[in-house]
């Protein structure tokens, strides 16, 4: 089995790569291939996120990935957090953890949530090449059981209306296209929890119309890629004459230069 690691390492496309030449093929360039990119750091939402999965998906490697963190402020405490980092165990706040597994039992006591995890396996690898660009491209389910796709969401709103402004801001429907295309599962379903009590759970799947606009930004991803490597030129934004956001014309006050 591949780990997460190796499979991150692969350079083939994925669903991040696909978001991040969706804002310019300069900021593709810069994530993915610049020899001298900086290691980013997971920020907090990221680490959380993790964790949940791991709560979630695979309770079983819980605690051989994840350990209450000690007191930092004290010479023993950094010397266990030093122990457990080396022996590869996260070092996480007792409330980090309360927190995820609360997520967890939430997710578990959704009927269909429970249902669409009972049988199948978390986290797996997946390569194929793209026969319209030629590109090597991968994914990495959160889950799959059959013919099915489950990927786990943590946010802050996990209502219909709530969820599908996070779909159309993250491309979620790119990511469920990609993985769909990679995998030839027939469904891609969301697990969505929420990260503060009562921890609300929906399960949602994309209508056609979402999933017919995903294969177009899809291609046109894939294919801005593919173009950009063979000219070897990874441009960013392109000078223009822009517009003020229509909110910003529709203000009752008028400023003018006398107001300088």
């Amino acid at each position: 089995m591949t780990s997460n690691a190796d499979y991150h390492a692969d350079p083939a496309i994925s669903a991040s790569h696909l978001h991040a030449v969706a804002a310019s093929p300069y900021h593709y360039w810069k994530r993915f291939i610049d020899p001298n990119r900086p290691v980013v750091p997971p920020t907090a939402a990221m680490r959380l996120g993790s964790l949940v999965h791991c709560a979630v998906l695979e309770p079983d490697e819980l605690s051989a990935r994840y350990g209450i963190a000690p007191d930092r402020r004290t010479k023993d405490g950094k010397a266990a957090a030093a122990e457990m980092e080396a022996a590869g165990i996260e070092p996480v706040s007792a409330a980090d953890m309360e927190q995820a597994m609360a997520m967890s039992a939430s997710v578990r006591s959704h009927p269909d949530a429970a249902a669409l995890l009972k049988t199948g396996k978390a986290e797996q690898s997946f390569w194929w090449d793209d026969t319209i660009s030629g590109l090597r491209c991968k994914c990495r389910p959160d889950w799959m059981t059959n013919d099915t796709l489950v990927d786990l969401k943590t946010c802050t709103d996990a209502s219909p209306a709530g969820f599908a402004r996070s779909v159309a801001h993250w491309r979620y429907h790119v990511q469920a296209d990609h993985y769909q295309a990679g995998t030839f599962a027939r469904r891609f379903v969301f697990i969505a929890v929420e990260k503060t009590y009562p921890f609300a759970v929906g399960v949602y799947e994309l209508d056609s119309d979402a999933m017919d606009h995903a294969i177009v930004l899809r291609r046109q991803n894939l294919d801005t890629i593919a173009d950009c490597r063979a000219i070897s030129e990874w441009p960013g934004y392109s000078t223009q004459t822009i517009s003020l956001p229509r909110w910003a014309l529709q203000t009752s006050d008028t400023i003018t230069s006398d107001d300088f």
